[in-house]
């Protein structure tokens, strides 16, 4: 079976979690936790089998660096996404950010808090920007952090880490 087609993108769920596994060197269950404590969503077939994206490879390679090479812990890796503005990426106007639940949640990223209204991305959190490309900005995020403390577009700072991280592959 071929993974990887013209017609297939990046974020299409089409790899079961055991291919996914085998790919980064790790076993079902540690890629089971790591979906278990909100580091990755797995897409759920009709029959409900787990299923990834070609993303998912690169996600849960980072994971496994920042824990094993950096020395974070999973608690870690969670509250540094926790500090993702999506509310600056989306424009939330300032009612609509008091209101949400992301915005006030500092141990949680966006996409594990619930009831989140993220009217631009239809709820679908493995297609939000803030998801997709998370993981990969989490040990650049003090950079990005002091971008956002010196005025700057938050926005433009995100895409910089994501274009320089997509460039690390």
């Amino acid at each position: 079976m071929a993974l990887e087609t013209t017609d297939q993108r990046s974020d299409d769920p089409v790899i079961s979690i055991g291919i996914l596994a085998s790919k980064v060197g790790l076993s079902v269950s540690t890629v089971r936790k790591y979906e278990i404590e909100g580091l990755l969503i797995a897409h759920r077939s009709a029959s409900g089998r787990r299923m990834f994206s070609l993303e998912d490879i690169d996600r849960v390679r980072k994971i496994k660096h920042m824990i094993r090479e950096v020395g974070l812990n999973i608690e870690g890796i969670r509250r540094i996404q926790a500090l993702l503005p999506c509310w600056d990426l989306f424009t939330c106007d300032d009612k609509k950010r008091k209101q949400c639940s992301a915005y006030r949640e500092a141990a949680r990223p966006c996409w594990m808090v619930k009831h989140v209204d993220c009217t631009g991305q239809d709820n679908d959190c493995r297609k939000c920007i803030i998801y997709r490309f998370g993981s990969q900005c989490t040990e650049d995020i003090k950079e990005f952090l002091h971008e956002e403390s010196r005025g700057k577009d938050q926005s433009e700072a995100m895409r910089k880490l994501m274009r320089r991280s997509e460039g690390d592959k």
